[in-house]
């Protein structure tokens, strides 16, 4: 019975969890355990005990008197997120230029060549391309504790890292371009410079990308 339980747990968190960075469940949005329970067919005693995980690990947040909702990260928290990604992804850069580049991240850097040179190429399936770049780039550092760090950071911060649609198709380029110009030093092995290059594609545009993730979450009927 307890090992049902502990699976049926199991369950709900995972459920919960990918609602949650998925945008099924938005900042702000109530996580009531009688309809998470209905909703996932769950009992109420597992439903709870994965919501309180989530609480821990700072997805939701507990309001007393009100209820428990997921929770809409401050300025001073995206402020301290990015600061965490400048450390992780500088890093990462550096590694993976010590390494030299994978066969992974050569293939994303040969679709974002591609992407500049083609006008045609639309927004979001530029700004995927990027997105991959980043993720290729952490498996070339070969590094797993950094890589688990950052994948920790992306549960705690969903969106506030990359995944954040722009439609300023002048921004996106030159996040793309950015991102050859980080490969570039990655392929040629030279750490410093890919560590550069990336702590200054992170600091571009920093504050635009809070003011638009702060935006989302104070105006969710636009989001």
């Amino acid at each position: 019975m307890a090992e049902d339980r502990q699976s049926d747990t199991q369950t709900a968190y995972t459920q919960i969890r990918s609602r949650i960075l998925d945008g099924r469940l938005s900042p702000g949005n109530p996580v009531s355990p009688r309809n998470m329970a209905d909703e996932l067919m769950l009992g109420h005693m597992p439903v709870r005990s994965a919501i309180q995980r989530l609480v821990v690990e700072g997805l939701v947040e507990v309001i007393p008197r009100k209820g428990t909702y997921v929770t809409a990260p401050t300025k001073i928290d995206l402020r301290e997120i990015f600061e965490v990604r400048l450390a992780l992804e500088s890093t990462a850069a550096y590694l993976a230029a010590v390494n030299g580049a994978s066969d992974g991240l050569a293939s994303a850097a040969d679709q974002l060549r591609r992407v500049a040179d083609d006008e045609a190429t639309d927004l979001m399936t530029e700004q995927r391309i990027g997105w991959v770049f980043h993720q290729e780039m952490f498996e070339a550092a070969k590094n797993d504790r950094l890589y688990t760090s950052y994948r920790m950071l992306r549960a705690q911060s969903g969106l506030a890292l990359n995944e954040l649609h722009r439609d300023d198709a002048a921004t996106v380029r030159r996040g793309t371009l950015e991102h050859l110009s980080i490969y570039a030093s990655i392929q040629s092995k030279e750490p410093e410079a890919a560590r550069q290059h990336m702590w200054n594609h992170i600091l571009d545009g920093t504050d635009a990308r809070i003011k638009l993730i702060r935006g989302q979450h104070d105006n969710p009927a636009q989001s």
